[in-house]
C-alpha cells in the first residue's frame, strides 16, 4: 500500500489475505507501505478491521495521524518512524517533519493506542540516541526497534546513507521492548513472519522482495509454506556465546556480506564490548 496506482493491492485483495489470515490462526497483522494511510480505500479497509479479531498494528510516519484520524482507527497499536532527533529525523526525513511526527506520538498515546517507534541508523542520527532514548521514554513508548538499512532497493540509489558494520552495528544496543521480528528456541529472526507485497507476491520479508515465494493467487497458506525456518545450529556462529540472545541476526544481511549461514557482522558488533 501507498506505491503508485500499479504497486496497490485493491481491497479485494486485502480482504481475502486477511481472512486467509484468520483461517490460519494468525495472532498479527503489521499494515505497512508506503504510507498505509495513502492508500485509495484505506477508510474502507479500516472499516473492515473493526471486525478482524486479530492483533493489528499500524506501521506510519505518523503524519496523516489526524485527532480525527485517530478517533476513527480501528488498530491496537501505531508504529511510528522516528529517525533521530530534529537534525537527524529532518536530514532524512525532511525539513519540518520533526515536531509533527513528535506530536503525533503524542496523540496516539493520548488517543489510547499501544505506541511503538522504528528507527533507522543512518550518518545523520549516530550523536542522537541517548537523546532518543530519553525522549521515548519520557513520552512512555512501549517499544523502541533500531535496525540498519541494507544496501538494497532504493538504497542502492542512497549510497550516501550506508555504514558499515564497525560503526553502525553498535547502534543496534539501542532500543527496548522486544522487536517484531521474534523467533523462537533454536530458530533465527522470522521464524513466523511473512510479508504480502504491494504486487501480490509473497516473500520472507520486504528485503526479499526480488526474491518472493509466490503469489496470493496461489493462497497465502501455499506461499507461506514455502519459507523455510532457519535453524540455528545450521549457522555458522556455532560457540558464540552470544547465539541464543542474537540469534544469528538478520539473514539478508548476511548475505549481502557473502554467505547465506554466515554472521550477520553488523549484529555482532552489537555485542562487542
Amino acid at each position: 500500500m501507498g506505491e503508485p496506482e500499479a504497486m496497490e493491492l485493491s481491497f479485494e485483495q486485502i480482504l481475502k489475505v486477511l481472512e486467509e489470515f484468520e483461517e490460519m490462526q494468525g495472532l498479527r497483522v503489521l499494515i505497512s507501505g508506503g504510507e498505509p494511510l495513502m492508500h485509495r480505500e484505506f477508510d474502507r479497509m479500516n472499516d473492515f478491521l473493526k471486525h478482524y479479531p486479530l492483533r493489528k498494528v499500524l506501521l506510519t510516519n505518523g503524519l496523516l495521524l489526524t485527532p480525527k484520524r485517530l478517533e476513527s482507527l480501528n488498530v491496537e497499536e501505531i508504529q511510528i518512524s522516528l529517525d533521530g532527533m530534529k537534525k537527524g529525523h529532518e536530514s532524512l526525513r525532511g525539513q519540518g517533519t520533526f515536531e509533527p511526527t513528535v506530536a503525533a506520538l503524542k496523540r496516539a498515546k493520548e488517543s489510547g493506542f499501544t505506541v511503538s517507534v522504528s528507527t533507522m541508523v543512518h550518518p545523520g542520527n549516530l550523536d542522537e540516541f541517548d537523546d532518543m532514548e530519553k525522549l521515548l521514554k519520557d513520552l512512555g513508548i512501549k517499544e523502541w526497534t533500531v535496525d540498519v538499512p541494507c544496501s538494497w532497493g532504493r538504497m542502492k540509489e542512497n549510497h550516501s546513507l550506508y555504514l558499515p558494520p564497525e560503526v553502525a552495528g553498535r547502534y543496534l544496543r539501542y532500543g527496548f521492548g522486544g522487536g517484531f521480528h521474534g523467533g523462537g528456541e533454536g530458530y533465527g529472526c522470522g521464524l513466523h513472519l511473512c510479508s504480502v507485497l504491494p504486487d501480490g507476491s509473497v516473500a520472507k520479508c520486504a528485503f526479499y522482495a526480488e526474491r518472493p515465494v509466490g503469489h496470493i493467487s496461489e493462497g497465502l497458506k501455499t506461499c507461506w509454506q514455502r519459507i523455510p525456518p532457519v535453524r540455528l545450529e545450521g549457522l555458522k556462529c556455532q560457540g558464540c556465546a552470544f547465539l541464543d540472545e542474537c540469534r544469528g541476526g538478520c539473514r539478508f544481511r548476511a548475505e549481502l556480506l557473502g554467505d547465506p549461514l554466515g554472521k550477520d557482522l553488523y549484529k555482532c558488533h552489537a555485542f562487542e564490548d
